[in-house]
């Protein structure tokens, strides 16, 4: 896994800790996830076959890094 930064890690956490994250649909290659921020709500993929995590914000987009909404959606399940 690539290197978080301390600010990622701790919002990640604490999006997952308030509650912020709801599992939408998982199916046989997908689980869909919402996660709701202070000012947005952000949609999480995770594709079961090739072990990713995409979101829509523009930190994932722009950088190609876990963000803190992946991170959340990653405390949830465990990993």
């Amino acid at each position: 896994m690539e290197k978080l930064s301390k600010e990622i890690i701790e919002k990640g956490k604490k999006l997952f800790e308030s509650g912020k994250v709801t599992k939408d649909l998982d199916t046989p290659k997908r689980i869909y996830f919402t996660v709701r921020g202070t000012t947005e709500k952000h949609s999480v993929i995770f594709e079961k076959e090739k072990k990713e995590y995409n979101c829509d914000c523009k930190f994932n987009s722009l950088h190609h890094k876990r963000c803190s909404h992946i991170l959340a959606c990653m405390f949830k399940e465990g990993v």
